[in-house]
């Protein structure tokens, strides 16, 4: 049997949730990297999509998981990082049974790690309209920061144009105030758990996404797409000042998330 492919976006905080629970459940997967723009109509194809499908004119997102036939639960798309979750959770489920309620839980601290997320990007789009250099130091690919300076602002400004029309809406309803509140969350979890795990007493999926979206709410070296890096908000308020217990209750994954790596580091693997 072929293994799971999952389309991605290197370095995108969506992929990164992927990539970790598959390698965390021991997933055998193949990458392969989506280019945005480029790839749309690619991707598209890839998923039988046509002119007359109304979803080939609908946005498409990644990462998205094509499981093969014959797998033990299931073959088919998976196009939500939490779908990829469930799966991956249901397949190698661990020492424990899988519960129904811990997967409401877990979906809970993912919608949760979503609201910062989503705040996190608005925030970029924002950053990068009034200074095309911030999307030309995250967006760009290597190759593109060879170019000259003004083929990239070029390529860049209209990227942050895109960036903005697709995200538009979710742009629009996020709200500091509901990021706070996740971030209340988060504390009340870690005190009820002894100031380390968000759920039970070892590190699980519900910590890793939220340390993922924990990225983009202090100043940054811009490891994830759409955080804003550090030299271009020198101003910018720690929104977690006052959070010292959260912040020291999540470990530093800016190493590995540069990379999403298909093999975990060490650090990855909380004690």
């Amino acid at each position: 049997m072929s293994d799971l492919e999952l389309i991605c976006l290197p370095g995108s905080p969506w992929s990164a949730k992927a990539f970790w629970i598959l390698d965390a459940c021991s997933i055998s997967f193949r990458k392969r990297p989506f280019e945005p723009f480029a790839d749309e109509l690619w991707l598209r194809y890839k998923l039988g999509l046509g002119p007359w499908h109304r979803r080939f004119w609908t946005r498409l997102t990644v990462p998205i998981a094509i499981v093969p036939t014959g797998t033990s639960n299931g073959s088919g798309v998976l196009t939500e990082s939490f779908d990829i979750a469930e799966w991956a959770l249901r397949k190698s489920p661990g020492d424990e049974p899988l519960t129904d309620a811990t997967l409401q839980a877990l979906r809970g601290w993912n919608d949760l790690s979503d609201v910062v997320m989503q705040y996190g990007r608005a925030a970029f789009v924002d950053a990068a309209k009034k200074d095309v250099r911030v999307a030309m130091e995250v967006l760009a690919p290597p190759w593109m920061k060879k170019l000259p300076y003004f083929i990239k602002k070029l390529v860049m400004t209209v990227a942050v144009k895109v960036f903005a029309f697709k995200y538009g809406r979710e742009n629009a309803g996020s709200k500091l105030e509901a990021v706070m509140e996740a971030v209340q969350k988060i504390r009340a979890a870690l005190q009820n758990g002894g100031g380390k795990f968000l759920m039970n007493d070892r590190f699980s999926y519900a910590d890793m996404v939220m340390a993922i979206a924990l990225n983009f709410l202090v100043p940054s070296e811009g490891v994830l797409l759409f955080c804003i890096p550090k030299k271009f908000q020198t101003d910018a308020p720690d929104l977690l000042r006052d959070f010292e217990d959260v912040k020291l209750g999540h470990i530093p994954l800016e190493p590995c998330l540069l990379r999403c790596p298909r093999n975990p580091a060490p650090s990855l693997r909380r004690p």
